[in-house]
């Protein structure tokens, strides 16, 4: 059920805090707040897991500046993410490029089971905390 722990080379440890990037406006609902979608994988773009970043290899504003649009970031704390019995850490290409890039594996995505996908998403909710809100949009280069 869901990505493979077995793509993990590195696990990180229970005190690390990880971030979400916030893409897409269906991510957060009318009062801001990150919602049960922004955790819900996509099985055919992220097969490996769930994408998100380690607060101690990543500055918040360079990070978000890479993506075209962002709507800000949550952050959770590793430990509470593993009592959930997921998992976090990285590939080896994430310790390759030196930067902060982790996955959450051990969610399904809806096609594999809807109702664990989604309550497991919603537990990932409760435990996520806003950390900023500041919409970005990367700026086009000039020809």
């Amino acid at each position: 059920m869901g990505s493979e722990v077995s793509v993990l080379v590195n696990h990180l440890l229970c005190q690390e805090i990880i971030f979400r990037a916030i893409l897409k406006p269906g991510w957060i609902d009318d009062n801001g707040n990150i919602n049960a979608n922004a955790f819900i994988r996509d099985s055919a773009r992220h097969p490996d897991g769930l994408s998100v970043n380690m607060k101690s290899n990543t500055d918040v504003e360079c990070w978000l500046a890479n993506f075209n649009k962002s709507l800000g970031v949550d952050s959770l704390h590793t430990g509470r993410v593993r009592n959930l019995k997921l998992e976090i850490g990285q590939k080896l290409e994430d310790l390759s490029s030196g930067g902060g890039h982790a996955l959450i594996v051990g969610l399904p995505s809806v096609d594999e089971d809807p109702k664990m996908a989604e309550d497991l998403a919603t537990q990932l909710v409760k435990m996520s905390r806003n950390l900023d809100r500041k919409p970005r949009v990367k700026a086009k280069a000039q020809r």
